[in-house]
């Protein structure tokens, strides 16, 4: 019994004593794989990413919605406040209440800037001055009221079609203004 008690001290002074020999191969078995990189530390963090199928997002001022958005699909864009949509109808209430109808193929809000971009086969539809208006490029930017479309454009109403290479639309005005070739069609007007 004497001889295992003396066999239990030796083993932790034997470790001790081979500490010199037997360290770094340890501690080379021992240490992290890979090293460290202080830039990983440093880098930003992930953005959040989505994609969604069947989207409605509304924006609300003083208890009023004034953009409702439907779109069937809708993704992260380039920025954090961007988001873009596919096959998109939107409803733009006025502060008369007055609602515009706008539908197209792809769409982008920027929460920020407040802009909705509208791109491909747009077609919007104001019911209550019974016009009806079609290009491929809409940008509406609801800070300012405005919407530019800096392409061909056809606005027809009950008794006119016109047809622009541009337009930009006032929503607190109600006017439009037309530029490059414009050709005008009016029916149902006197001659003066």
């Amino acid at each position: 019994m004497t001889s295992s008690r003396r066999l239990v001290w030796l083993i932790p002074l034997l470790l001790f004593l081979t500490f010199p020999v037997w360290r770094i191969p340890m501690a080379a078995f021992l240490s992290p794989r890979g090293g460290y990189d202080p830039s990983l530390a440093q880098r930003p963090q992930d953005e959040h990413n989505f994609n969604m199928n069947t989207v409605h997002i509304t924006q609300s001022e003083e208890g009023k919605t004034t953009l409702e958005i439907v779109a069937e699909k809708a993704f992260t864009g380039g920025s954090v406040n961007e988001v873009r949509m596919d096959n998109v109808d939107a409803v733009v209430t006025g502060n008369d209440g007055e609602q515009t109808f706008i539908t197209a193929r792809q769409g982008i809000l920027d929460k920020q800037a407040a802009i909705l971009t509208m791109i491909d086969e747009v077609v919007i539809i104001k019911p209550k001055d019974k016009i009806e208006l079609y290009t491929n490029l809409l940008v509406y930017n609801d800070k300012t009221n405005m919407a530019h479309s800096p392409g061909k454009t056809r606005l027809v109403g009950e008794q006119i079609k016109i047809r622009g290479n541009n337009l930009l639309f006032n929503t607190q005005t109600q006017s439009y203004d037309l530029g490059g070739r414009v050709h005008c069609k009016l029916t149902g007007f006197a001659n003066p």
